[in-house]
């Protein structure tokens, strides 16, 4: 399985749940509401439900044609629950955090009260299709960088086309449900990404709210803003001189590095000593090369002097690609790309480790500042092919 990690370089952070250890209080915020599920816009409660009104609400949504729906428990609920609720008609997907789940309902009906009796049931509600939206999507503002008409487009129409990442239920197949989904909505399937079960789209925006409301759709986020490029890291830091010293003589021999950044490495800079190869069409990249040899040059052409964190290791270099060039067209960041590039160093090239020295910079470049540590589509992409979702 593959492993994420910096090698001394600044990487993309997740979301962080909690200030420096401060409970609530001591941070200065609101207390948690018990049992309260946290969206992204907020905080919602469900009214606690008796077994009528669970099986009640199971039956309207069923009824209603939709076969997803909100549920949440008592208290945890253990794996022969689950399996009550499955073959009673209730498969539980994706974990909301509070006891609460996205669930999936059989087509042939749900026996809501046996279930609501077997199982610590607390309350059965329709997903609201504002809650399957990013809070800047349902006030409905758009991102500058988001907007990607062209001119004849933006001449021709006041509803500009913009991108967005999609994701859909677990159990919504991809290509065959999802893909003809947004199709319906006059979107354009820009990228898949298998590992969130999901895809980049670009469609009018007066469409998304319409689209979020489809029972298939789970959430819908605006793009990241396109890539740029990072690197702070040192040696003194990582300590790299003392594991490449004796007694340990670590320097990476026999482990292959995936190298994703703002382009392809110079393959025939000295320091690499033919152990790197590039594997896409990005074009060259300085910054790509000066990683690549923070993470595996020899430090040849200085004597030994710069060389690397891991001077042995085997280097796959790809860089960040996107319809329509890095240049113009350039608005937003394709996570798909970075899917495919994984998947091919991965399952190809046998890569073990992998460096992404890239971000959206967000407070610098003056974006909205709620986005800093937001866990979005490209942070569970990311996660999911640490667990193994390419291999």
């Amino acid at each position: 399985m593959l492993r994420l990690t910096n090698l001394g370089c600044l990487i993309t952070a997740v979301a962080v749940l909690g200030l420096c250890g401060l409970s609530a209080s001591a941070a200065g915020l609101d207390p948690p509401v018990p049992n309260a599920i946290s969206w992204q816009g907020g905080e919602s409660t469900l009214a606690p439900q008796d077994a009528t009104e669970v099986a009640a609400a199971l039956k309207a949504i069923s009824a209603s044609g939709e076969r997803h729906a909100l549920v949440q428990f008592d208290r945890p609920i253990t794996m022969a629950e689950r399996q009550k609720l499955a073959d009673g008609g209730v498969r539980l997907l994706n974990y909301l955090g509070s006891n609460a789940f996205f669930a999936s309902l059989a087509p042939q009906g749900v026996d809501g009260t046996t279930l609501s009796s077997a199982t610590p049931l607390h309350a059965v509600q329709p997903i609201l299709a504002v809650d399957k939206l990013e809070p800047s999507l349902a006030r409905g503002e758009i991102m500058p960088w988001a907007v990607v008409s062209s001119e004849k487009e933006a001449k021709e129409s006041d509803v500009p086309r913009v991108a967005a990442y999609i994701v859909f239920h677990a159990d919504v197949n991809l290509e065959d449900e999802g893909v003809p989904l947004v199709t319906l909505y006059g979107a354009a399937v820009r990228s898949l990404l298998r590992s969130v079960n999901g895809a980049v789209i670009e469609l009018p925006q007066d469409a998304i709210e319409s689209l979020a409301a489809a029972d298939e759709v789970m959430w819908i986020e605006p793009p990241l803003p396109k890539f740029s490029e990072l690197n702070n890291s040192n040696r003194v830091r990582t300590e790299a001189d003392t594991a490449q010293a004796a007694p340990y003589g670590l320097d990476g021999s026999g482990v292959t590095v995936l190298v994703y950044d703002g382009g392809e490495a110079l393959a025939s800079h000295g320091d690499f000593g033919g152990r790197l190869t590039v594997r896409d069409s990005s074009g060259v990249s300085d910054h790509s090369t000066h990683v690549a040899g923070t993470i595996g040059g020899d430090g040849s052409g200085s004597g030994g002097l710069y060389r690397g964190m891991a001077p042995g290791v085997i280097i796959e270099s790809y860089g960040f690609e996107q319809a329509g060039g890095l240049t113009e067209g350039f608005l937003y960041s394709d996570p798909g790309d970075l899917e495919v590039d994984y998947t091919q160093a991965i399952n190809f090239y046998g890569a073990d480790i992998s460096n992404n020295s890239i971000g959206t910079n967000t407070a610098p470049n003056g974006f909205p500042c709620d986005w800093e540590g937001n866990y979005g589509v490209t942070s569970a992409l990311i996660d999911n092919i640490v667990r193994g979702s390419v291999s």
